[in-house]
C-alpha cells in the first residue's frame, strides 16, 4: 500500500477544509437584524429563522420612550443590515442613534431603516390643534403601544418578511412559509384567549399609564381612568382619592400598572378600592417567563384573570 507524500496530504487537507467552509449552512447569518424592542427582534426571529442574527437594543423592562443612546447602542447598529423600529414618536432617541452610526442604508427612507408601525391603525390620535405640553406626554401620531394587539404583531410581521425578501431574496421562501405558520399560530392563540376573556367582557378596569388601548380593545375591556393625571405625569394625593373613588363607586376590580411605573402608587390606588394591582408585560422579556412574543399575550391574560377573580387582595 503506497504511503500518502506529505505534500499530498496536507493538500488533501486543505481542500476538506476548503469544502466544509463553502458548505451551505443555515445556521450562518445571511442578514443581521437590529431592532430597538425585544418584541420587534422575536417577530424578526420567528419570520427569519436560522439564516439571520436579530439583536435587540432594549432589554424589557424600561420605558422605550426614554432610553439613553449610548455608545454601546451606536456599535450594535452600526453592524445592521436591517434596523427595526417602532416608528411614529415612540422612540425619540433613535434618530440621534441613527445618525451616531452614519449608514446611510439605515437613516429613514433608507434600504435598511424599517419602520414596523407601517400600516397600523393607531389609536388615540390627537385631534389638529390638540397638541400641548398641557397635556402631558402625548404622542404627535397616536398611542404607539400598538404591538399589544396580537393583530397588530401580525402586520408587524409582514412588514419584516417583506424587508427580508428585499435584502436577502435568496430566502424568500424560507421567510414566506415562516411568516405564513406564524400568522396562522397567533390567530389560534388570540382566538383561544378571547375565548379565556369572554366571561369578563365589557368588565371596566383602571390603567396606569396611556399603555393599554390596543390591548383594552382586543379582549373586551373598558378603562374608566387612568392614575397617571396625565400622561408621564406623577399623580397627587387628590387625583389618587378620586381615581379610587371612581373604581369604588363603579366596583372597578383591577388596577393595570407596567414594570416602568410606579407600582407602590398602582398598590395604593388599588387597595383604597379593595381592588388589585396587577403587573402585566408591556414587551416581551418585561417580566421573567415572558419570553416571546406570544407568551407576552398568554401570561397578561393569565395575571389578568387571577387579578378579577380575586379582587380584594389588598390589605
Amino acid at each position: 500500500m503506497q504511503q500518502m507524500s506529505p505534500l499530498r496530504k496536507t493538500l488533501g487537507c486543505a481542500l476538506l477544509a476548503a469544502r466544509v467552509t463553502l458548505a451551505p449552512d443555515l445556521a450562518q447569518s445571511d442578514v443581521h437584524v437590529v431592532t430597538t424592542s425585544p418584541a420587534l427582534a422575536d417577530l424578526s426571529r420567528q419570520v427569519g429563522g436560522s439564516v439571520i442574527e436579530v439583536e435587540a437594543l432594549m432589554r424589557g423592562p424600561e420605558n422605550p420612550h426614554n432610553v439613553v443612546p449610548t455608545p454601546s447602542l451606536v456599535m450594535k447598529l452600526r453592524k445592521a443590515d436591517l434596523f427595526v423600529h417602532l416608528g411614529l414618536d415612540a422612540e425619540p432617541w433613535v434618530p440621534s442613534l441613527v445618525r451616531s452610526a452614519r449608514r446611510e442604508r439605515l437613516l429613514p427612507g433608507g434600504s435598511g431603516n424599517i419602520d414596523a408601525s407601517r400600516g397600523i391603525v393607531l389609536q388615540q390620535v390627537p385631534l389638529p390643534g390638540g397638541l400641548s405640553r398641557a397635556f402631558g406626554d402625548i404622542h404627535v401620531y397616536g398611542n404607539t403601544h400598538y404591538l399589544l394587539d396580537p393583530m397588530n404583531g401580525i402586520i408587524v410581521a409582514r412588514t419584516i418578511a417583506a424587508a427580508l425578501e428585499r435584502a436577502d431574496p435568496e430566502h424568500r421562501k424560507l421567510y414566506s412559509e415562516n411568516l405564513e405558520d406564524f400568522e396562522k399560530r397567533l390567530s389560534a392563540l388570540t382566538d383561544r384567549l378571547i375565548e379565556r376573556m369572554k366571561p369578563y367582557r365589557g368588565t371596566s378596569v383602571v390603567t396606569y399609564h396611556r399603555t393599554w388601548p390596543y390591548f383594552l380593545r382586543r379582549f373586551s375591556l373598558e378603562k374608566i381612568a387612568e392614575v397617571e393625571p396625565k400622561p408621564g405625569i406623577a399623580p397627587g394625593p387628590r387625583h389618587i382619592a378620586q381615581v379610587a373613588d371612581q373604581m369604588t363607586q363603579k366596583g372597578v376590580r383591577v388596577v393595570i400598572v407596567e414594570t416602568f411605573s410606579n407600582q407602590k402608587i398602582a398598590e395604593r390606588v388599588a387597595g383604597r378600592a379593595d381592588a388589585r394591582a396587577v403587573v402585566l408585560a408591556q414587551e416581551v422579556h418585561a417580566l421573567p417567563g415572558v419570553d416571546s412574543y406570544e407568551r407576552l399575550f398568554e401570561y397578561n391574560v393569565d395575571a389578568l384573570i387571577e387579578a378579577l377573580e380575586q379582587p380584594a387582595a389588598m390589605p
